[in-house]
């Protein structure tokens, strides 16, 4: 097994490659939050993973309680006080579709390996991967409407397609945030296990997609991409509804009155 810090990026996340498996852990404690940084980070072992023509499965995972809690509120809150702001929130998050399309892009298996929370882009995150494995105990939601936001990193787009308008409605219009059985009910993750089971379960997975044949997997998934691509308006739709929110009064009052708690 070789295990490195992808070029780009520096300590936010490991990449480890084990024959034809490689996996990410988060680790940038204590949430996982996603920054500039951890972008970087994360496109720097995509590219790796693309560069290795010998993986069929890339694992997703975190060294923390969390598995990830999204955006760096810290960077948002930065840009709500900047006049600015609005701009270089837009960039932020079209670099956010870029790096998740990529991966959700990626002629190898994704797997995300819910154990802690994973809220906002760290949902996001795990709904670009092909599949995802949670907790009884993880807690799952898209709650950025609480701070006057939407989740613009393709989740009102990949959550309706994976579970349907009601289920996305639910989730997002309501700020609902579930445990790993409803989710996997809900269809949001294919597989939940009480966190006692959960390395035993996702280490089984992952054994079971390495084993079969990765010129299948791939055809298999190039396939499946075909009919549940995401509509390209709809992803500039999220781009521009974080614009617009960016410079609403109301979302600089929620993101201070959040980050105060």
């Amino acid at each position: 097994m070789t295990s490195l810090a992808p070029r780009g990026g520096d300590d936010r996340l490991t990449l480890a490659f084990d024959g034809a498996v490689a996996t990410v852990t988060l680790c940038r404690p204590p949430v996982n939050a996603i920054d500039d940084a951890m972008l970087d980070a994360l496109l720097a072992a995509i590219a790796r993973v693309e560069a290795n023509g010998q993986v069929s499965l890339l694992r997703f995972r975190s060294r923390g309680k969390l598995f990830c809690a999204g955006a760096d509120l810290e960077m948002v809150a930065a840009r709500v006080a900047r006049d600015t702001g609005a701009e270089e929130m837009v960039s932020s998050v079209r670099r956010f579709h870029e790096v998740f399309d990529r991966l959700a892009a990626l002629p190898a298996v994704t797997l995300a390996e819910i154990e802690g929370h994973a809220l906002g882009g760290g949902l996001e995150l795990a709904l670009a991967c092909d599949l995802r494995i949670a907790a009884w105990e993880a807690k799952l939601g898209l709650p950025e409407a609480k701070v006057g936001l939407l989740p613009g990193a393709g989740g009102t787009q990949r959550l309706t397609r994976l579970c349907g308008p009601g289920v996305a409605a639910r989730i997002i219009l309501s700020g609902d945030v579930i445990d790993g059985r409803e989710a996997e009910r809900l269809g949001l993750v294919q597989w939940a296990v009480p966190a006692a089971e959960f390395a035993e379960k996702a280490n089984e997975v992952a054994v079971r997609i390495a084993a079969l044949s990765p010129e299948a997997l791939r055809e298999a998934k190039r396939c499946i991409g075909i009919a549940a691509a995401i509509a390209a308006d709809g992803a500039q739709a999220e781009i521009g509804g974080i614009g617009a929110l960016m410079r609403e009064p109301g979302t600089r009052r929620r993101v201070t009155a959040f980050l105060a708690r």
